[in-house]
């Protein structure tokens, strides 16, 4: 039969084992937090970057507008001075530069069709983008609210689990506390007590001395993996 000392400290273990559970995931949630804003800005940026994108085709636009007007402005001057010139040669060579404006002003609307198309096309990618980004942004800032109400109620069992441990603690030698609390801060992974079976530590899975497999039987004062460090007992 398993001592009361070592009954109180395997309970002590399960509900400190509890307190460890909760403790990893508060500290996982401003983590998830942070991962999901991190989504957030990352759709507002591309978002962003789609907008831009129709901006300048939208400036390219009107530049465009910009030279068919001038264009047509100096077609205006060249009939101008073609109503004004004598010389055939002259008339001819204005005549010229008036074929040359007109073909720069066809190509222009081309290249201006052309854009409008693409300006059509970003504009229906930007309007769905507006609409996916304003659900996902709703599902994320949803997911971290409840990450935040989970981090209270986890907070909150995390401070009545600290007590039960507390409570318990207090059932038990100092020393031994003293002991648990050692061992804890050196080994990498729980548990911390743990039985021999079969002359073998189940913490770390070795052999244990003779003379420490002897002491975990007797089962009347604490003994140690002489391996691993872990407190041993002897499960009848």
């Amino acid at each position: 039969m398993v001592a009361e000392w070592l009954q109180r400290l395997l309970i002590l273990q399960d509900r400190d084992s509890h307190c460890d559970g909760i403790q990893r995931q508060i500290e996982d949630i401003p983590l998830e937090i942070s991962r999901e804003k991190a989504s957030i800005q990352k759709l507002e940026a591309a978002h962003l970057e789609l907008k831009e994108e129709v901006k300048k085709l939208d400036l390219r636009r009107l530049d465009l507008e910009g030279e068919v007007e001038l264009t047509e402005e100096h077609i205006v001057k060249y009939k101008t001075q073609q109503m004004q010139v004598k010389k055939n040669e002259e008339y001819k060579v204005l005549e010229h530069e008036i074929e040359t404006q007109q073909n720069k002003i066809s190509e222009l609307e081309d290249e201006e069709l052309q854009l409008l198309e693409e300006i059509d096309q970003k504009q229906d990618e930007l309007d769905a983008s507006s609409i996916s980004l304003a659900e996902q942004k709703r599902i994320l800032k949803k997911h971290i609210q409840r990450l935040k109400e989970n981090f209270a109620s986890f907070s909150a069992e995390l401070e009545a689990a600290q007590k039960a441990v507390k409570d318990c603690e207090t059932g038990i030698d100092a020393g031994i506390m003293q002991q648990y609390w050692y061992v804890k801060g050196q080994i990498k992974r729980p548990p911390i007590v743990v039985p021999v079976e079969e002359g073998r530590c189940k913490g770390c899975h070795l052999k244990v001395s003779g003379e420490v497999e002897s002491e975990a039987r007797r089962g009347t004062d604490l003994v140690r993996c002489d391996n691993c460090s872990r407190i041993l007992y002897y499960d009848r």
